[in-house]
């Protein structure tokens, strides 16, 4: 029953937030913040039944294991702040397990091959809805210095992995297949960056501004300058740029959104019911 209850409680909080999230490209706090408490208050509600502090403890531990790498996604600017609290809603509801390959292990895990996955499909749906910008910015990028430098040295090295294909026979395949990826990485690098100029940037008015946004330019009025964050704009730093709107003295800003992720965890929630973790399925 306590596994029922937190499996439906966790796709209830997943479903709404990839909607969500879909919809605006933001999980409310407040869907967060009722995860962790539905997280805390069920496994309480067990551990009083039980008249056992391990429900409670392992679901005190979990929150904090997201925490954890929820601020190191969040300050090394990989997810923004509701992605983050989603992950700690998560932790609370789905516990702790002494075993590395238990249900939130084996999510973690699945989360790391499915979020990658997912982000390519969104910058690829994002890259055929804006075509015409995705494309101009991709071909100006490539012959850039530094992607130009990159894509030299990937076809060199290309080159090398197959000549040596050829002459190591016995270590063909890994070196040809080594050769594809090196390939295909530069221009995935090249792909992503263009998508995100061409399709994640945009401009808006200043009262549209929400906690979170990441700007892209200062902005400089008078005294007051407001410079582009990792962790992105402060509640302090919207309430000024409502004022200044206000004032007239700015009429727009440049933002650039990220992937709605809720929906990353939503399929790799289900995987791990499905399947467990996958890469142990795939082997065994």
């Amino acid at each position: 029953m306590l596994e029922l209850s937190l499996i439906l409680v966790a796709l209830a909080v997943l479903i709404i937030a990839s909607i969500v999230d879909l919809y605006i490209m933001e999980v409310p706090d407040w869907l967060n913040f009722a995860g962790v408490a539905a997280g805390v208050g069920i496994h309480l509600i067990f551990s009083i039944q039980q008249w056992n502090m391990w429900p409670l403890l392992s679901s005190g531990i979990g929150a904090g294991i997201a925490f954890a790498i929820a601020c190191l996604m969040f300050y090394t600017g990989q997810w923004g702040g509701g992605d983050a609290k989603l992950l700690m809603a998560l932790g609370a509801l789905i516990g702790f397990e002494a075993d590395k390959f238990g249900f939130g292990a084996s999510f973690l895990i699945n989360l790391v091959f499915i979020g990658g996955a997912w982000g390519m499909l969104w910058s690829g749906f994002l890259a055929i809805r804006n075509r015409k910008e995705f494309w101009k910015t991709f071909r100006t990028l490539s012959h850039q210095q530094p992607y130009s430098r990159m894509r030299i040295s990937a076809l060199i090295s290309t080159t090398v992995f197959i000549i040596a294909a050829l002459i190591l026979v016995q270590f063909q395949l890994e070196l040809i297949a080594l050769a594809f990826v090196t390939y295909s990485i530069c221009y995935a690098i090249i792909f992503i960056k263009s998508v995100e100029l061409s399709s994640m940037h945009k401009w808006i008015t200043p009262d549209k501004a929400t906690e979170g946004d990441w700007l892209i330019n200062p902005v400089k009025t008078g005294k007051t300058i407001i410079e582009p964050s990792k962790l992105g704009l402060d509640k302090k730093q919207v309430q000024i740029l409502h004022k200044l709107y206000s004032q007239k003295k700015i009429d727009k800003i440049l933002v650039k959104y990220g992937i709605p992720f809720a929906p990353a965890f939503l399929f790799a929630f289900l995987a791990t019911i499905t399947f467990g973790n996958m890469i142990l399925a795939m082997f065994y």
